[in-house]
């Protein structure tokens, strides 16, 4: 009798074993991945803040600017004169002014900065570094890219922030600058000091995604690409009006121990995908160590309208992370 039961419980533990191994997707005959348990728990970062960068025009001069109006939400930042004698004023005054005295300070109070913080720029394609200390910065407001001259102009029109003491004669000079490029204010450099590099994908047959795929009418071509240890795939899935979804999974060890499903919504757009049908452009989508002491990140997937960039760190721990572009439609 204890022989019999025995026999039962190994085999209903071999069935066990069994249904678990029919979840796992093969890349080859000879591989088997699996899939890490995703943490639901996530990191804190409300007030880790990555801004683009601008180049602003001013009486045919160019500076590089970073608002902090994501951040800082004052009703009064500019001077009340502005708004009530604007008929009064050119539209130069209007466009673009220094913020002194009390509303340096406001802008300050507001941002939990002080006058000791660093600006860091960080270029992640070339790994260049500059730092300005906030004391030499200039805060300034400049009204946003959609206003013309002789409308009436509001408080919120001003986008609110810093610039630096640098001005240029020509528009390459500040791009050089601003393109590539992430600003980060505080006492201590966030960035690796680590290039980024462009994702390269290539085409791969679909049973190499790492996940089982149905036998969906949708499903559209599967990419793979390849950074250090990990190794990126991507699933395409077509609707009526072109690709509507992207599946991304990472790979490390046989393991995938990172996926996430990008999708399009009203404004957005998948960007192109690097090295695929020979885009005139190949540097959509990044790859690397951007953050000192946390994981590799991805970004560049979806070209947003009406919203910020997205950072994902491939780790299910720590949330998306949206620069502060002060993106207005």
């Amino acid at each position: 009798m204890k022989k019999q039961l025995l026999l039962f419980a190994v085999s209903l533990c071999l069935l066990s074993c069994k249904k678990e191994v029919e979840k796992v997707a093969t890349v080859d005959k000879k591989q088997e991945i699996t899939v890490d348990t995703i943490s639901t728990e996530k990191k804190n970062l409300s007030d880790f803040h990555i801004f683009d960068l601008y180049s602003m025009e001013n009486a045919g001069k160019y500076s590089t600017f970073i608002s902090l109006s994501d951040i800082y939400n004052d009703s009064l930042a500019i001077p009340e004169e502005i708004i009530q004698n604007q008929k009064t004023k050119t539209f130069a005054e209007l466009k673009h002014f220094e913020l002194t005295g009390i509303y340096r300070e406001k802008l300050l109070k507001g941002t939990s900065l002080s006058e000791t913080d660093t600006l860091f720029l960080y270029n992640y394609k070339d790994a260049q570094l500059q730092k300005f200390p906030i004391r030499d910065l200039k805060s300034v407001a400049n009204l946003d890219l959609y206003t013309s001259e002789g409308e009436e102009i509001y408080n919120y029109y001003y986008m609110i922030g810093f610039e630096l003491n640098q001005i240029e004669s020509s528009e390459q000079s500040v791009m050089d600058k601003t393109n590539y490029s992430w600003a980060y204010f505080g006492k201590e450099n966030p960035f690796s000091g680590e290039k980024m590099i462009p994702i390269h994908w290539k085409k791969v047959s679909r049973n190499q995604f790492p996940f089982p795929l149905k036998n969906d009418k949708s499903l559209e071509n599967t990419y793979m690409a390849k950074f250090e240890n990990l190794t990126y795939y991507i699933q395409d899935y077509k609707g009526e009006y072109g690709i509507y979804k992207r599946k991304l999974a990472v790979v490390k060890d046989n393991k995938v121990t990172f996926a996430k499903t990008f999708t399009t919504g009203e404004g957005a757009e998948f960007s192109p995908l690097n090295f695929i049908n020979n885009n005139e452009y190949n540097d959509w989508q990044w790859t690397g160590k951007l953050f000192k002491n946390k994981p590799p990140v991805v970004f560049g997937f979806v070209s947003e309208s009406f919203g910020c960039p997205c950072i994902t760190f491939l780790d299910s721990s720590y949330p998306e992370l949206y620069t502060d572009c002060d993106n207005r439609h």
